[in-house]
């Protein structure tokens, strides 16, 4: 009957034994809480990374927007020059194309000035 009831000597050591296994589980767990730990934080900052190099893409694209706008107004503008331009020389070649008055009537005209 001695040997179903284990002495008081075995019952410690199981007791230290798996005192000793939930010990270093314990300590295993602490050690994969702080490697999760530092995981997690070098995420949060390649995350922080991301957003401000997304930040930066954002703020670049609405500058060259910006310029792009600036750029195609400046072309508009020149273009509707060019337009005003191209009339004036139309008219200025419709006018050089016109007969050239004799000098007899330019002195007719300077004569009744």
């Amino acid at each position: 009957m001695n040997q179903m009831i284990p002495d008081s000597d075995t019952r410690r050591a199981l007791a230290l034994a798996e005192v000793n296994f939930m010990n270093e589980s314990l300590i295993k767990a602490k050690e994969t809480i702080e490697q999760l730990k530092a995981d997690l934080h070098r995420e949060e900052d390649r995350v922080v990374m991301m957003v401000e190099e997304r930040d930066r893409y954002r703020n670049e694209s609405i500058r060259f927007r910006k310029l792009l706008i600036v750029l195609s107004t400046k072309m508009v503008n020149a273009s509707l020059l060019m337009d005003a331009a191209k009339d004036v020389l139309t008219e200025i070649e419709e006018i050089d194309d016109a007969p050239t008055p004799s000098a007899a009537a330019i002195d007719k005209l300077e004569e009744d000035k």
